[in-house]
């Protein structure tokens, strides 16, 4: 310890501080470097070891005798670069401190590494007479912030790898970390946040966790469905370093459901079809039913009156006969005549309705050929046989692709406008094709045959069920509109029931 007060009173030869160091707290100075849990050792000016402390000398494993008089060098190790050392005495030599890591070697040749703060200490001549080195051994948490790296390098490694989108939202809603596939996805977007697009703000979008939210990517609408996790976190600030009360933080999973949601929608329209079908098939049936009942009534009734006109005593068997059978024929047809109202009638918004109908003709449509749906209100509800409106209007269409399959080449427009009072539903339906070769009559039942009048023949039927109106128009310049009015309970007010 005589060398280290030497070294004080060579700092400070006359003044105070140093006398009060050297004579009054010499026990005082002593012990603060002994008992300092920082390892400190104390070199001449060519690094030779003049003092070490307690705590030195148990960073090293080797005793204060063995140290005092060696070369700093006896803790050098091969694993640390000579680069490293060069920039040490680089420093050191022009008399400015230095900082650093090296890889330094125990007495019983383990390895630790310490960061080690160099302080050059002048004389009175102005040279550098010492060297104060102050070092720990942060080799613990130089290995935990490697595991730490090493866990982001693998959980980063991991996620961008995910073919999904995942990302970490804060409390707030903003992002914090995310995938690869997630930047992908917001670039394709235009740059633009994905989870803000998807209605991810302020939690509003957990409200409809479990469904498939649009999104436009690269001009296409694509479908997406968001799953939460909640994440338990620690707070980074040192500030709550007691406290602890972390923001929480979410992870979400944007999964695309495009191709799911596709074969849905296929397979949900393919079931509509079916439906469709069927409620064409029923009222062909009844149209037919009906045909034959009027047609059938006519000699009935001529058997009815001849029977009338025989008298009472019927003595006439055959006539007798002939009547019974043609009645009991009108009431084998009339058990045979299907009832239309295979669904329960319903509230439906009509917006839906017009979507799914687009959605059903868009591949039967050419190029050339438009189908514009508009609506006073997206709103707008409707109440009765969903199926059997769609019917209508299915037919209506049918009928048009049958009648400009003899216009080639001619482009075919259409319109359906929608509109709604407090009593009535009313739908416009519009078409370009030329009346002069429409082959329909405003008196349906003198039409004939498919495309000829048979299935606006069917959409009478199917409307008339609804206890509804129609009226077929023609157009001077060409084209004609047929307008449905389908009622509404009296108890609806604004399109809501």
């Amino acid at each position: 310890m005589s060398d280290t007060l030497s070294f004080v009173s060579d700092v400070y030869p006359q003044g105070e501080i140093a006398d009060t160091l050297l004579h009054q707290h010499n026990a005082l100075f002593t012990a603060l470097v002994a008992q300092s849990a920082v390892a400190i050792s104390l070199t001449d000016a060519d690094a030779r070891i003049v003092y070490c402390n307690n705590a030195f000398c148990q960073l090293t494993g080797y005793t204060a005798s063995q140290l005092i008089g060696q070369n700093h060098r006896i803790l050098a190790s091969r694993q640390t670069p000579r680069t490293v050392y060069d920039e040490m005495w680089r420093h050191l030599t022009q008399g400015i401190p230095w900082r650093g890591q090296l890889i330094n070697q125990r007495c019983d040749g383990s390895l630790y590494l310490g960061e080690v703060d160099i302080t050059p200490i002048f004389g009175s001549g102005g040279k550098v007479d010492y060297f104060l080195a102050m070092q720990k051994d942060i080799s613990d948490n130089y290995a935990l912030q490697q595991r730490l790296r090493n866990h982001m390098t693998l959980i980063t490694a991991v996620l961008n790898n995910i073919p999904a989108a995942v990302v970490v939202t804060d409390g707030e809603g903003k992002v914090v970390m995310d995938n690869l596939a997630y930047k992908t996805l917001c670039a394709d977007c235009g740059g633009m946040e994905a989870l803000s697009l998807l209605g991810y703000q302020h939690n509003e979008a957990r409200q409809q966790e479990g469904k498939i939210l649009p999104l436009i990517v690269r001009g296409k609408r694509r479908w997406f469905n968001l799953s939460y996790w909640p994440l338990p976190g620690v707070s980074e600030e040192a500030s709550r370093y007691f406290t602890d009360n972390a923001q929480p933080r979410t992870l979400v999973l944007v999964s695309d459901c495009t191709e799911l949601h596709q074969q849905q929608q296929q397979g949900r329209l393919d079931r509509l079809k079916q439906q469709l079908t069927y409620g064409k098939l029923l009222a062909a049936i009844r149209e037919s039913v009906d045909a034959a009942l009027v047609q059938l009534n006519c000699p009935i009734n001529m058997l009815a009156a001849a029977r009338r006109l025989n008298g009472d005593e019927h003595g006439n068997m055959a006539l007798e006969s002939a009547w019974r059978e043609g009645e009991a024929a009108v009431s084998r047809l009339q058990a045979c005549r299907p009832e239309l109202d295979n669904e329960p009638p319903e509230w439906w918004l009509l917006k839906p309705l017009l979507a799914d109908l687009v959605a059903l003709y868009h591949t039967r449509f050419q190029p050339c050929h438009t189908l514009n749906v508009s609506l006073e209100d997206s709103a707008i509800q409707a109440f009765g046989h969903r199926i059997q409106v769609l019917a209508v209007l299915s037919l209506w269409l049918d009928r048009a692709l049958v009648l400009v399959q003899e216009l080639q080449p001619f482009q075919l427009e259409m319109q359906i406008i929608g509109s709604r009072d407090e009593r009535w539903l009313t739908l416009y339906l519009t078409d370009n094709i030329p009346v002069h070769r429409a082959r329909y009559s405003h008196n349906q039942t003198t039409a004939t045959g498919p495309g000829q009048g048979m299935e606006l023949r069917l959409m009478q039927t199917l409307v008339a069920n609804h206890q509804g109106a129609i009226d077929l128009t023609s157009d001077p310049e060409g084209g004609s509109c047929l307008t449905i009015r389908l009622p509404l309970p009296a108890a609806t007010t604004g399109g809501t029931k």
